[in-house]
């Protein structure tokens, strides 16, 4: 083996292992080794630090899907209560329109009641029925209310032919007046005088009266009570 001349060969002698080629062969192998040693020992420590990073982020999806599992649940559990809840306020809704339509048709019970409390003190007199049929317009009297008008008591006169009966200085306000309640609602009352057909005096009433309504709030029909005026009333003994 050629030596330099700034070497010991003595040290140079103790690492060979024979030839040139030889001594390149072994060390360039020795050179290999070593570097695949350094090779896979950072690659075993790059593994051991991607496992110790990835071990949060596993973690991390375990807690979310911890987490929606528990709202999907906390969902679940609010929807059913909101379920119940709008049953209960639908029955208690139901509950409330039926006590308005009862309280409805008490008030209107208790407004004819005293319309006719209030003919009966201020006429001091029976009152009488009468009715306007909504679409047939169909006039229903008594049949006391029939005979002070004119009529036979088996007629059943239609509101056109009713009206003539009225005053012409009142004819007009009282169709206006029961148009009016047909349409807005309104209670119906009036006095006027009324000509009756077989040529007897004039007769002052007072009419009134309330439209009443099927259930899907049509007008059925106008209908009431009248009496006569306190000038109408037979003197007292």
């Amino acid at each position: 083996m050629t030596t330099p001349n700034h070497l010991d060969p003595s040290i140079l002698n103790y690492f060979s292992v024979g030839s040139v080629w030889q001594n390149i062969v072994f060390y360039g192998i020795i050179i290999c080794l070593l570097y695949i040693n350094l090779f896979l020992t950072r690659r075993k420590k790059t593994y051991k630090l991607q496992l110790v990073t990835d071990i949060p982020a596993e973690n991390e999806e375990q807690n979310q899907s911890t987490a929606d599992t528990s709202a999907k649940a906390l969902y679940k559990t609010n929807a059913e209560e909101i379920a119940i809840l709008k049953k209960e306020l639908l029955a208690l809704g139901e509950e409330l329109e039926l006590s308005y339509m009862k309280s409805d048709r008490l008030n209107d019970q208790l407004s004819e009641i005293l319309d006719c409390l209030e003919l009966t003190v201020i006429y001091d007199h029976n009152p009488w029925d009468w009715s306007l049929d909504y679409s047939s317009r169909e006039v229903t009297l008594s049949a006391y209310g029939l005979r002070i008008r004119g009529f036979s008591e088996d007629d059943k006169p239609a509101f056109d032919e009713a009206v003539t009966v009225i005053d012409p200085r009142y004819r007009q306000a009282v169709i206006d007046a029961i148009e009016n309640s047909f349409n807005t609602g309104a209670d119906f009352s009036m006095t006027y005088l009324i000509n009756p057909l077989d040529g007897s005096r004039p007769r002052e009433i007072k009419a009134i009266g309330h439209v009443q309504y099927n259930e899907l709030g049509i007008p059925l029909k106008l209908s009431g009570k009248f009496a006569f005026t306190y000038s109408e009333l037979p003197a007292k003994k």
